[in-house]
């Protein structure tokens, strides 16, 4: 892992209040938005699947507020998609659902331009 990898990795620490190497991360695109899903590696590290519930509630109240400050902190950049989703924020719905090791967040719109930037997103 390079250095620039690392530093990424020690913000997600700090933003997302668990270690990330305890984790896997997922962002996928989909037809009508996207998914973020987080899972503990180990399926009976209680503490790290409860610290990913939490995230998922604490981004789904912030990204819904069109609050993307902790992408930008994690990445050390505006991250792709983020200006569109926060402007259009009453357009995207945010669902949370439970997984047996973490938890997803689903972001789902009508909005072609909205679709788009939330693929941004994901792919970045």
């Amino acid at each position: 892992m390079n250095a620039t990898m690392m530093k990424m990795m020690e913000r997600g620490n700090v933003a997302m209040g668990f270690n990330q190497n305890k984790i896997a991360h997922q962002f996928v695109a989909t037809p009508v938005g996207g998914e973020i899903i987080i899972t503990a590696l180990n399926a009976s590290d209680v503490e790290t699947i409860n610290q990913i519930k939490i995230h998922i509630l604490e981004i789904q109240k912030e990204f819904s507020e069109g609050d993307f400050v902790r992408p930008f902190f994690i990445h050390a950049q505006e991250v792709p998609g983020t200006k569109v989703m926060s402007e259009k924020k009453d357009l995207i719905k945010y669902d949370k659902l439970e997984m047996k090791n973490g938890s997803k967040l689903v972001l789902t719109t009508n909005y072609t331009q909205l679709v788009d930037a939330i693929r941004q997103f994901m792919e970045f």
